[in-house]
């Protein structure tokens, strides 16, 4: 009646790119994490190596996802963490914040990975602040404000989106704090 043995090697397929695309954006998600810890660590060299690795597992997953559409949502995630690592790497070794096009990747995972990026930025400032380094506190926070104004601007209708602006709307709140009280100290060891 259906064409059950072409059916069943096409759904085998399916299944295998789905397993293919959810295990490379695990090993995805795994490197970010690397890169970015490195960074907030100084540890410039192991990050780098950790992009490369990264960069090609992406690679293959925009390709998975190019061919196989129907498992976007699957990597979408993914995508989101690799913007936070890439955008991190930009922020410390180039000051800049990279681009959408740039990273090529669509507009929900961009949006999303650079409010991530502003929790670690706001934990690599804590550091910089642990080793008497204000400054780069007092950097993060302007760029981090920045970001939350244009993520406002962008008016986002989707829940989750909403959640990812006010999460930064909360790190900055979050470093401010941390700010005040190494400046109190400052002062205080001042006197």
């Amino acid at each position: 009646m259906i064409e059950t043995e072409r059916l069943r090697t096409r759904l085998r397929e399916l299944e295998e790119v789905k397993d293919e695309v959810i295990g490379t954006g695990v090993k995805v998600n795994r490197l970010s994490k690397s890169v970015i810890y490195s960074l907030i660590r100084d540890d410039v060299e192991t990050a780098r190596k950790h992009i490369g690795d990264m960069q090609r597992l992406v690679n293959k997953l925009r390709d998975l996802i190019t061919k196989y559409p129907m498992y976007y949502n699957n990597a979408v995630i993914s995508l989101q963490e690799y913007v936070e690592a890439m955008t991190m790497w930009f922020f410390i070794t180039e000051n800049r914040i990279p681009g959408l096009s740039e990273l090529g990747v669509d507009a929900e995972p961009y949006v999303n990975g650079i409010a991530d990026f502003t929790g670690e930025l706001s934990r690599k400032a804590t550091e910089e602040m642990i080793k008497n380094n204000l400054d780069f506190a007092l950097r993060a926070k302007r760029v981090m404000e920045e970001l939350y104004l244009d993520l406002l601007s962008l008016e986002p209708r989707d829940y989750e989106m909403r959640k990812k602006v006010d999460y930064v709307s909360s790190n900055i709140n979050w470093l401010n704090e941390k700010i005040f009280y190494k400046t109190l100290n400052i002062r205080t060891n001042q006197e």
